[in-house]
């Protein structure tokens, strides 16, 4: 067992640091450096989840389901396992389920800038029902905006565009 002088570390942090010297008995810089990596990947997870100013964007997610039809089977799933997990992370949050009989399941977000994004879920699994709802609450609530151009800069070129069809 390797003994550290600083006792910074989270629990699991050390937990991870035991098993990793014990699985491949090195020590030292090459432990370093294992932290290092475990650390910067939870940074890169951090930034993935998308808050504007350090405030999220989404306030309301409504779940909307049939609870006799074949395409809900997945958010029925969803709602059973992974709904209250899904609160639990995100106590931001308001969700709210709502029962239409007849109708395919939906997922519709309600963001700050009174926009909504509505994503069908008919035939998903639960699995993928849990990734929609986390793409919506990752979303900014931005529309899609299409480009005009492909280049876009504050000062075009004088001499125009470049393209491959240039003849000499």
């Amino acid at each position: 067992m390797i003994k550290f002088r600083k006792v910074d570390f989270t629990k699991a942090e050390f937990v991870r640091i035991e098993i990793l010297c014990v699985r491949t008995n090195f020590c030292g810089q090459n432990l370093k450096t294992s932290i290092l990596s475990e650390r910067s990947k939870k940074n890169k997870a951090l930034l993935t989840e998308m808050a504007l100013r350090g405030v999220w964007q989404l306030k309301k997610v409504v779940v909307s389901y049939c609870n006799w039809g074949g395409s809900s089977r997945g958010i029925r799933a969803f709602m059973e396992s992974e709904l209250p997990a899904f609160k639990e992370k995100n106590p931001q949050l308001d969700v709210v389920t709502e029962l239409n009989r007849g109708q395919h399941p939906f997922l519709k977000g309600l963001y700050k800038n009174k926009n909504e994004r509505v994503v069908c879920v008919k035939n998903l699994s639960q699995d993928e029902v849990l990734e929609a709802a986390t793409k919506l609450r990752n979303s900014l609530g931005r529309k899609v905006v299409k480009l005009k151009t492909r280049h876009v800069t504050k000062q075009p070129s004088v001499q125009g565009t470049w393209s491959t069809a240039l003849e000499l």
